[in-house]
């Protein structure tokens, strides 16, 4: 589930739709291996704060907890990105080293705006700079 303005959590995923900063803030339960549910319920949750072309907006994702991705989260997520790519901004911390390489594959084979971070301040400052928040 996914509200405006504060955080609702389901038992894995929790969602933080800030739409007048144009930005989601995403967090994951311990051992949260993504499936397309969690693809469905981020994208529904970025949906909301897209603008019209070129208006930008992010999503910072504090991955701490995630073990791996399924196929049909990277299908759901990608088909966004993809049509998003020139306005979406992503930042990421808390990455293992296996999501690490999954973050970096998903940057280069789509060309989107997505950086990692050593924690959430560094995070939201650089989405400051890209005009997000």
């Amino acid at each position: 589930m996914t509200t405006t303005g504060h955080a609702t959590a389901s038992d894995s995923m929790k969602v933080t739709v800030l739409a007048a900063a144009r930005l989601v803030a995403v967090r994951f339960a311990p051992d949260t291996a993504l499936t397309g549910a969690h693809g469905t319920r981020m994208v529904d949750a970025l949906k909301t704060v897209v603008g019209a072309r070129g208006d930008l907006f992010g999503l910072m994702a504090d991955a701490r907890g995630v073990t791996g991705t399924d196929a049909e989260y990277r299908a759901v997520t990608g088909a966004f990105f993809r049509a998003h790519r020139d306005d979406a901004r992503i930042a990421l911390t808390n990455l293992a080293p296996v999501v690490r390489i999954l973050a970096e594959m998903f940057r280069v084979g789509i060309g989107l705006q997505l950086k990692t971070f050593p924690d959430e301040a560094a995070a939201r400052s650089w989405l400051r700079t890209q005009g997000v928040g």
